[in-house]
């Protein structure tokens, strides 16, 4: 497992073993479980870069496999590689969600900063997946300012979309007091105790007054344990003291979670449905 909690899922380390050029024949078989195994394994052999055939040959796949596993583990290949930036740009408008949310983050990997505008643009994709994947690469980036990151947190359908957004207004609020009043809105409001946990954490990281007053008024009886917790340490973190000698009761006894599944904070928004092969951002 990963201590980089934005680090993407990834099929590294599930790859079959063979050497470069073999795994690149087959990415002509004509059996696409065939052309998924080669395409797998070169997602870990492309950490130490390929050769410019094995480049081409991967880019084709993205391009024209019919099989949208092979299509998603080429474009990883290639991230990892750092290659053919201009067919991880086209991969972000594939027709299958799972190869444009895995595009967004290879295409971060291969041009870093220069992948700014089209992700942004990921940001208005039909699938919530990839939105979030988009949001991730650029707070990593340095590329999500705080108008951005408030937007989405205040209208995206999508749970982990706001879940990060929250997180990232921590680190970059830009204007504060605007800053809190939405995190602290978002405390109040949100359905997904993800959310609004991330939002308590931030607002202790901000450390306000009005920042502690939403703490203690909203995150200490949220019907969250988890939430509870998270203001309770974010309260510490706003007064610089150790969570456990902060004077803060928190009720009891309260169900863990507090979401009833993903939906709008203020507005309705896409929520498609995750399968297997997610390339999530939260998962190891």
């Amino acid at each position: 497992m990963t201590d980089d909690p934005h680090a993407n899922w990834s099929a590294r380390g599930r790859a079959p073993a063979a050497d470069e050029a073999a795994l690149r024949d087959r990415l002509d078989a004509d059996d696409a479980a065939a052309r998924r195994e080669a395409a797998l394994g070169l997602v870990d052999a492309a950490t130490d870069g390929l050769d410019a055939a094995t480049v081409d040959a991967l880019a084709a796949r993205v391009g024209d496999d019919p099989d949208a596993d092979v299509r998603q583990f080429a474009v990883e290949a290639l991230g990892n590689a750092g290659a053919a930036p201009e067919r991880l740009r086209a991969a972000t408008g594939d027709d299958d969600e799972w190869v444009r949310a895995e595009a967004v983050v290879a295409l971060s990997r291969a041009e870093g900063e220069a992948a700014t505008d089209p992700l942004r643009n990921r940001l208005d994709d039909p699938s919530g997946f990839v939105r979030r994947n988009a949001l991730v690469a650029l707070g990593k980036l340095g590329a999500a300012d705080a108008d951005l990151l408030r937007e989405c947190l205040k209208t995206d359908g999508h749970a982990s979309v706001r879940e990060y957004a929250a997180e990232f207004l921590g680190h970059t609020p830009g204007t504060v007091a605007e800053t809190v009043t939405v995190l602290a809105a978002v405390l109040a409001r949100d359905p997904e105790a993800l959310v609004r946990a991330n939002a308590a954490t931030s607002l202790g990281r901000l450390g306000t007054d009005r920042a502690v007053e939403a703490l203690e008024t909203q995150g200490i009886d949220d019907r969250s344990s988890d939430v509870q917790r998270a203001a309770k340490r974010a309260i510490a973190d706003a007064r610089g003291r150790d969570p456990d000698a902060v004077d803060v009761e928190v009720p009891s006894p309260a169900p863990p979670g507090g979401g009833d599944g993903e939906g709008p904070q203020f507005e309705t928004g896409s929520t498609p449905r995750a399968v297997d092969r997610s390339p999530r951002s939260d998962r190891p």
